[in-house]
């Protein structure tokens, strides 16, 4: 009687635990799909991971024949990640806003550059 209930308790043990680490470590199709299309492999040898995750965004690196690509999902879709621009002489460099992993320009106002009052 020990040895069935011992015996059982440890199968519901590793069959929960291999569900849990099987669903958290699925990546959205709509990652593998945008790979696949900024990649131009076929589906079975892009490799997905999850690179980063806020409480707004997850970036996933996907890669296939030593090529790769960034992407970022929200809670209603996936896109691919921007590309990081250059700083260029003196114009302000843009900087990665830690919320929402996207590109904005840092110091825009002193420069004079970035959103201005509207006149009526």
């Amino acid at each position: 009687m020990r040895g069935r209930e011992l015996v059982r308790r440890v199968g519901f043990a590793l069959f929960t635990t291999i569900g849990l680490a099987a669903g958290c470590a699925s990546a959205p199709a709509a990652v593998r799909d945008i790979a696949i299309r900024k990649l131009h492999c076929a589906r079975d040898e892009v490799e997905v991971s999850l690179d980063r995750e806020t409480p707004r965004v997850r970036e996933y690196a996907a890669g296939c024949n030593f090529m790769y690509t960034r992407v970022l999902c929200t809670d209603q879709r996936c896109a691919p990640a921007e590309t990081k621009p250059p700083c260029i002489g003196d114009m302000p460099c843009f900087e990665e806003d830690p919320d929402t992993l996207s590109r904005r320009l840092a110091n825009a106002q002193a420069f004079g550059l970035g959103a201005r009052p509207r006149t009526p």
